[in-house]
């Protein structure tokens, strides 16, 4: 049965919002956090490689890295709109037998999914309240590396989803973001046998790629 982060997940990213990501995916490609998640992934220099995306969305990530590095990928995703973009879209580039996707909290779920080479988490941590058991739940299944993008702990990014956060309030929007603090997820996966190796910056985006020691 989803659960009550599916459900708000949902609301939040439907049928909509999936669409237009796609359309806009195929059209301009992934997004600028989403690029600098594909160079830190393809510095690895794997092949035939297994990959875990959580909260993949449209699967932009598991789509560009088939091309040359990721043989199997497994999508677990809270919105089921994003999961039936993601599988059109995988269907589309006849790659449907190389990708599973499951419906879920990926933190309710996470012990019953094999080891990957790689996870991935674009834009996740920020919409989850409890970035801890996310983490560590991540952790736990990259036997290499983890690659993330989080908002910037820095004055505009916490400008940015205040502002945010505050229309979701008045709207009675129960999905919130969060600008979790870098430094305690750092620690966290550090603690988890994973060092950081690297970290990019855009405005509001970092993305750090971390490996297992």
């Amino acid at each position: 049965m989803p659960c009550e982060c599916c459900k708000i997940t949902n609301d939040q990213f439907g049928k909509d919002t999936a669409e237009a990501d796609l359309k806009e995916y195929r059209r301009k490609g992934p997004a600028k956090q989403t690029r600098l998640i594909l160079e830190a992934v393809r510095s690895l220099n794997l092949k035939d490689a297994s990959l875990l995306d959580v909260g993949g969305g449209i699967g932009a990530i598991y789509h560009e890295l088939m091309k040359d590095m990721v043989s199997h990928a497994t999508h677990v995703d809270a919105s089921s709109a994003y999961l039936t973009a993601a599988k059109q879209e995988t269907e589309r580039r006849g790659n449907a037998e190389k990708v599973n996707f499951i419906h879920a909290d990926f933190t309710d779920v996470a012990e019953t999914i094999p080891q990957a080479d790689v996870v991935t988490l674009d834009r996740v941590v920020c919409c989850y309240p409890d970035y801890k058991s996310l983490l560590k739940a991540a952790a736990s299944r990259s036997s290499r590396a983890l690659v993330m993008a989080y908002p910037r702990e820095n004055g505009l990014s916490r400008f940015v989803i205040t502002v945010m956060d505050w229309f979701l309030k008045i709207s009675r929007n129960p999905f919130r973001v969060f600008v979790h603090p870098v430094a305690e997820m750092n620690a966290l996966l550090r603690a988890e046998g994973l060092q950081r190796k690297s970290l990019s910056r855009l405005f509001v985006w970092e993305v750090a790629l971390y490996q297992r020691s």
